[in-house]
Parts: C-alpha cells; sequence; structure tokens
C-alpha cells in the first residue's frame, strides 16, 4: 500500500508540458481506427481547453498511448453537440463534470471509468517499479495490468 502512494505522489511534483505535445492526434498511429461501439479506450477530450495545462495533458496522454502502441483508442470532444449525451454518460460516470482528460475503458458495451490525467501518470509511473515489489504488493495497479487487452 506505501508503494501505491509513491506512485501516485510522484505525479504532484511534476507540471505537464504544454501546447507542443498537444498537436500530436490518435489518428496519426499506423493502426486502422477501433469500430464505434466496440471495445476500446475512450478518451474524454475537449477542442477547446481551457487552459494549456489541459492543453498539454491530452497531447501527453496521445502520446502515451501512441507510444505503447494501445490499440482501440477513441477521442470523445465533449465539446461537439453530437457527443452532449455520450460527455454526460462519461461525466455521469466518472464524477468528474468539465474535467478533461478522463479515460475509460469500453468492454462489451460496459463503460468503466479509469481516471484522469493524474491517474493515468500514476499508473504509467508505477511501471517502473521493481518485479519483486509489483509482484509482492499485487494491489498496486500499472500500466500495463489496467491496459492489458489492449496493448500488444
Amino acid at each position: 500500500v506505501k508503494f501505491a502512494t509513491a506512485c501516485s505522489a510522484s505525479v504532484v511534483a511534476r507540471a505537464p508540458p504544454v501546447a507542443a505535445m498537444a498537436s500530436a492526434s490518435l489518428s496519426e498511429t499506423t493502426t486502422p481506427p477501433p469500430p464505434p461501439g466496440g471495445d476500446a479506450v475512450v478518451v474524454l477530450v475537449t477542442s477547446m481547453p481551457a487552459t494549456s495545462i489541459i492543453e498539454g495533458a491530452q497531447g501527453l496522454l496521445r502520446n502515451m498511448f501512441k507510444g505503447k502502441k494501445v490499440s482501440s483508442v477513441e477521442e470523445v470532444d465533449g465539446l461537439k453537440p453530437e457527443n452532449k449525451e455520450l460527455r454526460s454518460q462519461l461525466f455521469a460516470l466518472s464524477q468528474l463534470r468539465g474535467q478533461y482528460p478522463q479515460v475509460f475503458i469500453r468492454t462489451s458495451g460496459a463503460l468503466s471509468f479509469v481516471g484522469d490525467f493524474e491517474k493515468l501518470t500514476s499508473l504509467n509511473d508505477c511501471e517502473e517499479l521493481p518485479a519483486e515489489m509489483l509482484e509482492a504488493n499485487p494491489q498496486i495497479e500499472t500500466f500495463s495490468k489496467v491496459f492489458a487487452a489492449f496493448l500488444p
């Protein structure tokens, strides 16, 4: 339990890079887009971020998923009127209304909330823990555990 907190604590001291990271697009990946409604990682973003921190966090998540070759990633732009119903459903699930980005997993049509940017950064940071520590503490979540179904 102590080690899981250490992964999360490292997030607080780090600010995400800004606009340069946000220009990356998930559509630039070499894998074809997933079929709508199938199993996927769903990322709720906004095309008009209120701050450069949000813009940077969105870009960093795009790069994280692309770099780890996560398959079946769908972006949902919460600003688009056609996404209003889904956006409301995602906000209700996460209980983080108006906060971007947020990550969900859709399996067999059911959505589950994974976390916000800080949670994803923590999951990624926990990948760096020694294998022996992770084996001795199976409750510690890592990026590869949470997204196992979408990794090569």
